[in-house]
């Protein structure tokens, strides 16, 4: 079969379904560009006001991040991204941080054919993973799925990721397909035990599909399954994370100058099992299985890019996400909606100051829903050179 240009176009995120460099997320509705020789750094801050019931009063991360590309022939491109983290949290008048480096990813990629490409990723880390209880108490409000704050745990140790993603024309339809391996290392998590965390190995699979609609339009619908190992404390089992579900579809359309996207995506966890030991030497069997809960989060929304001059553009978005959990507590939702400004000063520098403000419920541990509201602002600086 003959590949065409949608099946090439798959592969750029099918490939990177495991590496992305979180600089930007979401649907973008403009067409992605070959990728050039390129750093990006800026400033990013999130901020959370909670109600009281919920147990923690504020949350906020300010993220200082930095990504570099090369590409290395026409065939090979390496990405390098790192970033200092400060996070807090303040609960009943007394702040907790954590701050510091994260953990730096390396990524190479391959391309084989015009229809295959080759990923090779590593996790270096320069972040802080052994935590105190306050540390730990700002990562675990950082880590609420529902609130999306762009890092957590600032340090998870070393891990090794290798991908293959393939891509074909079949008809109208272009067809990609990718999957991944992360090998992971252990770290000690908390201050002053001397005890190892083994995160599970995990295995990835992707299959994706693109066709243009009409003249104007293209649409494009994923099925992400990842699959863990058990991860280990101590060198006995401790869970087994259920296999997680990944479906998103889009559609992407151009009004006169203008641009759009509407998409749409559902990340669904099945439960899983934490092994409790209350006796017998490390490595034994467990003495019970407590089961944890399934939990699902489904977002959707709409953003654009609608030219506003030769060298200014309006990115606006608007979204809204539902997290439901088994245990009840947790669960909520949070609409949001912002807008950036990317625009151009000379031919190699772009700057992208955006801004978002969003309000949501969460269920506290009493069962009543209680209010949050957050603001997000940011600048992005990008260098460009061919």
């Amino acid at each position: 079969m003959a590949t065409s240009r949608r099946a090439v176009r798959l592969l750029a995120p099918v490939a990177l379904l495991s590496f992305a460099l979180p600089l930007v997320s979401g649907p973008r509705a403009a067409t992605a560009q070959e990728p050039g020789h390129s750093l990006g750094t800026g400033i990013h801050v999130q901020s959370y006001s909670f109600d009281e019931a919920l147990g923690t009063d504020v949350a906020n991360l300010t993220l200082l991040p930095v990504a570099y590309t090369l590409p290395l022939g026409g065939r090979v491109s390496v990405d390098l991204y790192g970033a200092y983290a400060l996070g807090s949290v303040e609960k009943e008048g007394v702040e907790y941080t954590l701050q510091g480096p994260v953990d730096t990813r390396l990524r190479a990629s391959v391309r084989l054919a015009p229809w295959a490409a080759l990923t090779a990723a590593v996790n270096l880390p320069t972040g802080q993973s052994t935590h105190s209880a306050e540390e730990a108490a700002v990562a675990s409000v950082l880590s609420t799925d529902l609130l999306g704050f762009r890092e957590a745990t600032w340090g998870t140790g070393s891990s090794v990721t290798t991908g293959l993603a393939l891509a074909r024309q079949a008809g109208e339809w272009g067809v990609g397909v990718a999957g991944s391996y992360r090998l992971a290392n252990g770290f000690e998590p908390r201050e002053g035990q001397d005890l190892t965390y083994e995160p599970g190995d995990e295995i990835r699979v992707r299959v994706a599909v693109d066709r243009n609609v009409g003249e104007a339009g293209t649409f494009t619908a994923g099925l992400t399954v990842q699959s863990f190992a058990r991860d280990e404390y101590d060198g006995r089992n401790l869970f087994q994370a259920g296999n997680r579900f990944r479906g998103d579809v889009s559609y992407a359309f151009r009004t006169g100058r203008s641009t759009w996207a509407l998409y749409a995506t559902d990340v669904w966890r099945e439960e899983g099992d934490r092994f409790l030991y209350y006796q017998g030497d490390p490595g034994a069997e467990p003495d019970s299985t407590l089961v944890v809960g399934s939990q699902n989060l489904l977002m959707a929304g709409l953003n654009g890019s609608i030219p506003l001059g030769s060298q200014v553009r309006l990115r606006p978005s608007l979204d809204v996400r539902y997290q439901s959990r088994d245990a009840g507590t947790g669960e909520g939702w949070l609409v949001g909606g912002g807008a950036e400004v990317p625009f151009r000063t000379g031919s190699s520098f772009a700057l992208t100051p955006r801004g978002r403000v969003s309000w949501g419920q969460l269920q506290s541990g009493g069962g009543e829903k209680e209010s949050l509201w957050g603001v997000e602002v940011g600048l992005m600086i990008r260098w460009e050179g061919r």
